[in-house]
This record gives C-alpha cells, structure tokens and sequence, in this order.
C-alpha cells in the first residue's frame, strides 16, 4: 500500500480601480481577498501485478471578501471522494473511476447556493495491437459536474447567483503513434488523433457585457459538440541542428439546443470558431534556440448568439518570432530572449470590439541562482 498526503493555502488580494474620470460614471473601486486552504489524501492498493485500486479524499475551504455593500461574503466546504481501479491484461487496459462531490455553501446576505451532492462516473481503456506496436488505441466515456465558482456568482456586475452547476457527458475515441528512427534527418514522429462528442447540460459560458471587467455569465441550457483534434510532431537532425515542426488542428461544431422555439436554435455557441489550428517550428543549436509560431482560428459569433451577418466575427491570425540564447557566467546560467509578436501587424479581436497589440517586441533575461 502507498499513501499520499498534500495540502495547500492561497490567499489571493485582486483590486479593481477605474482610472477614467466622469461625472456620468461612478468609478470601481473594488477589493476582493479570496483565500483557500486545500487538503488531500490517495492511498495505492496493488491487488496483483495487473490490478490496482486507489481511495483519494479532498477537503477544500473558500472563503470570499470584498469591500462593498451587501456582498454575499461567502464560504463554501467541498469533500471530494474517489474511488478508482486499473487493470492490464496483457496490450488491454481499462480504469474506472467514480467521483463523489459534496459541497455545502453559507452566505451572510442575499440568495444560498443549494448543497450538491453528485456522483460522476469516467471510464478509460486502451489497447496497444502486437503487431503494430507504436500504434496505441484510446477510447473513454466521462460524466464531468462543474460548480460555479466565486469569480463567477459573486464579482460585481460579473457574477450570477442564479448560476447553475454545469453537467457534462463525454464520450472520445483516438489513437496515438510514436515511432522512433534510424535515419540520419527524421529521428522521431508522433501522432495523435481523437474523435469527441460531448453533451453538456446548463453549459456555464462568460461574454463581454460593456468592459473587459464586466463579462456576463450565464448559462446554456442544452450544448451538443462534436469535435476532431489533430496533432503531428516531428524531430528532425539537420546537421548540428535540431529542428521540431509541430502542427495542430481543432474542429469543433458546438450548436445550442436548448429550445426549438428560440431563433438561435441548432446555432454555433458564442465565440467557438468552427476551425482552429496552430503551426510551431522550434530549432536548438548549441546555446541558440529558435522559435516560430503561426496561430488560425476561424469564424465566429459574438454574444448575441444568433448567427447572422450582424453578429459575425472574422478570423484572426498571428505569427510570432523569437530566439534565446543560453550562457554561464560565474557558476550561474543565464537565457536571454528577443521576441516579436504579431510579425505582419495584423489587426484581429478575440472578443469582438476589443482590438489586440499590433506588432510587439519583449527582451527578456533570465537568471538561475
């Protein structure tokens, strides 16, 4: 038997200021102190070589200040219990778990969460084939439940009270392959692939609602997605240089079905682009390292949710350069960077009216003592 033990404390002080001066506007002024006291316990039973099964407990303490009138103060208490099991069977594996989720809320002011008690369940199994043996197959089956959190029930003018938990099925299938070789340029290649369908109940998603600080959160009552991810990597040996291309690939359809009858109904969820990728190229060279990077992400739309030409956000791109060089002096390694981000000056919003950094450059030194 192995035992584990942990335990955590934050205490997090976040204050917003307005800077902008009106006599039509009463300026932020907010403080919030969030502090967190996190304990945990695993314990690892081996039944045989093949079969194994842990017991983990969790117990999490929040608490919440601010600095404003009628705030909720809140405290909350979650005791986490997990049981789970893995066995081999020769290239077969399988784990399943089951989740337990208690949670128990009090407010000095305004409306009391409900106590939740949930159990969610997750299955996972792969199987390596013994004649393709860099070839490993993956499929898994979990229930997630996700409660608001603090930022999101009770930050003025962002939070909702009215929140409710999230609830999700996931159902994915994939497969990974990583093969190394003998070759004097293409030293490795990985893959990884996977297919998703997820069902999420009361989905909790945050939009823009006038500032940056000011987002809306809310919740979707029905979300179906269906999804592919694709990554490939290569290594590469090209003389005394060693070069890694890295490409990713993200397809995501995510149509609210809460309700037939509203316009936006079978409609692609706000601010999830259908198409979204990445192509990194990374190369080391003695004490010099190279970075390239270019980031896609497709059509959108915004908040309002219906998916007309009104509500259309463009794509975006960037390319983004950097090299670091490493070098000792006195016992001590130091890295310097250059980078430049957004290389051709390209205008693009994330969130629709908010317009990032053009062209950039950052000069940064590292020191390890």
């Amino acid at each position: 038997m192995e035992t584990q033990l942990k335990a955590k404390f934050a205490y997090d002080y976040t204050h917003f200021l307005d800077t902008v001066r009106s006599q039509f506007i009463i300026p932020s002024n907010n403080v919030y102190i969030q502090r967190e006291v996190y304990l945990s316990s695993s314990n690892l039973y081996s039944i045989t070589p093949n079969w194994d099964v842990s017991l983990s407990g969790d117990f999490q303490y929040n608490n919440l200040d601010a600095n404003l009138e009628d705030f909720s103060y809140p405290t909350r208490y979650t005791s986490l219990v997990a049981l789970a099991t893995t066995y081999q069977w020769n290239r077969f594996k399988i784990l399943g778990s089951l989740l337990g989720t208690f949670t128990f809320e009090e407010v000095k002011r305004n409306k009391r969460p409900e106590d939740r008690s949930e159990w969610t369940p997750a299955v996972f199994m792969s199987y390596q084939p013994a004649n393709v043996p860099e070839l490993t197959l993956r499929a898994f089956y979990k229930r997630i439940f996700r409660l608001p959190t603090f930022n999101d029930l009770y930050y003025t003018n962002i939070g909702n009270t009215y929140l409710k938990p999230e609830f999700t099925n996931q159902y994915d299938f994939g497969f990974t392959y990583q093969k190394k070789y003998n070759n004097p340029v293409l030293k490795a290649f990985y893959a990884k692939v996977d297919g998703y369908y997820n069902r999420a109940e009361d989905k909790i998603v945050a939009a823009p609602n006038g500032s940056m600080f000011r987002w809306l959160m809310m919740n979707l009552g029905l979300v179906e997605i269906v999804g592919a991810d694709v990554n490939l990597q290569a290594e590469l040996q090209v003389g005394k240089v060693k070069i890694r291309p890295l490409l990713s690939y993200t397809y995501q359809s995510a149509k609210d079905m809460s309700d037939p009858e509203d316009t936006f109904y079978r409609n692609q969820i706000p601010y999830t682009p259908w198409h979204s990728g990445s192509f990194t190229l990374m190369a080391d060279y003695k004490d010099w390292s190279f970075n390239y990077s270019a980031i896609y992400v497709g059509e959108r739309y915004d908040v309002n949710q219906d998916n007309i030409q009104y509500n259309y956000v463009q794509p975006w791109y960037t390319y983004d350069l950097s090299v670091q060089k490493k070098f000792n002096w006195s016992n001590h390694q130091f890295k310097v960077s250059l980078e430049m981000n957004n290389i051709f000056n390209q205008y693009y919003d994330v969130v629709i009216n908010y317009p990032m950094p053009g062209r950039n450059f950052k000069l940064i030194l590292n020191f390890t003592l």
